[in-house]
């Protein structure tokens, strides 16, 4: 009976009113919305056609239209806005949600939904490294990072090769490439899964391996400014190189890890960004590892950015002929789309 009531809502509603957007100058917009794009609502307006419409913008929104919102298995819909908040019900009205728009980064036409296609950006960069630690030396970084979404699922590409010169055959080599699948249960709760795989010579690691799972919350997204943060369990893996030394020729551990993922846009478009990642072995209160990275990015021409960021890792079980430290400044140029 009652999925039948909410059937009958379903059909009814779009034919008693239609949507509506007021902007902060006090503009009224007639129309639905088609979907959400970044930091934009892409409205289908009744006079002008398609507009993409800045979320920033918006003081008000409603909608009859049934919503896919990310984290709801079940048709939305949006009654109006609380500040910065957006109003809607899921199902038969049994609760009311409030959420900030700016935090919704996938909303459509319920019968959309399934034809919905992937959005995508990512970055490529070429980086001069100055590197100090276990080894005093300079190197060329390349890295390449790529982003997928669709509705509540989120996949994540990492990859990096840097060496002292390139083409020599005795240059120490560092590289790993890395996947990553989140899931939003909810409006703003995900579901991680990644792996990780490398090596890095300078450090005497021949191979390594990272397998991950946990929950982790995005406090908000924005083109101009994001945090988000994990907690969850790891199984590390790592394999060194021969040595004449007598030491054990592998470490491997299940620990507990965190990690922060910061970006904000300064004045003059500047970007500041702040990653970092904790992990704590469950088995010796001594062995944790942590890594960072931190910089600035500013654009030089479209999609072309300068950059430069320093990463700084502590490993507090290194292999034993080897530094805990290693800290890395970095400046180059990146391709963003």
């Amino acid at each position: 009976m009652q999925f039948l009531r909410f059937l009958i809502v379903l059909l009814w509603v779009p034919l008693v009113q239609a949507g509506h957007i007021e902007l902060l100058n006090g503009d009224r917009v007639a129309g639905e919305l088609v979907r959400v794009d970044g930091d934009n609502l892409v409205w289908n307006t009744v006079n002008f056609g398609v507009q993409n419409i800045p979320k920033q913008r918006i003081k008000n929104f409603s909608s009859s239209t049934p919503l896919k919102i990310n984290g709801n298995r079940t048709p939305c819909i949006v009654e109006k806005m609380e500040q910065e908040n957006l109003v809607y019900y899921c199902g038969l009205r049994s609760r009311m949600n409030r959420v900030s728009l700016l935090s919704i980064k996938a909303m459509v036409p319920y019968e959309d939904f399934v034809e919905e296609k992937y959005t995508h950006h990512g970055r490529l960069s070429l980086l001069g490294t100055y590197a100090r630690g276990n080894e005093v030396r300079d190197e060329w970084n390349l890295q390449t990072e790529m982003s997928l979404r669709k509705s509540e699922w989120r996949h994540n590409f990492i990859g990096e090769y840097a060496e002292t010169a390139l083409g020599e055959a005795n240059s120490p080599k560092k590289w790993n490439t890395g996947y990553s699948v989140d899931w939003f249960f909810r409006e703003r709760w995900f579901w991680y899964n990644n792996m990780e795989v490398g090596a890095d010579e300078r450090k005497g690691t021949e191979a390594y391996y990272v397998f991950g799972s946990g929950a982790g919350y995005q406090f908000w997204e924005s083109r101009d400014s994001a945090l988000s943060m994990n907690l969850g369990v790891a199984y590390f893996g790592e394999e060194y190189q021969e040595s004449a030394d007598a030491f054990e020729d592998d470490d491997n551990f299940s620990a507990g890890r965190s990690t922060m993922n910061f970006r904000h846009t300064l004045p003059w478009g500047v970007g500041f960004f702040h990653v970092n990642e904790f992990m704590q072995s469950f088995d010796s209160s001594s062995n944790w590892r942590l890594k960072s990275t931190t910089g600035l990015s500013t654009m030089l021409i479209s999609r072309i950015y300068s950059e430069i960021k320093l990463d700084y890792s502590i490993d507090k079980e290194p292999r034993p002929d080897k530094e805990s430290k290693d800290t890395r400044l970095s400046l180059g140029v990146s391709y963003k789309w």
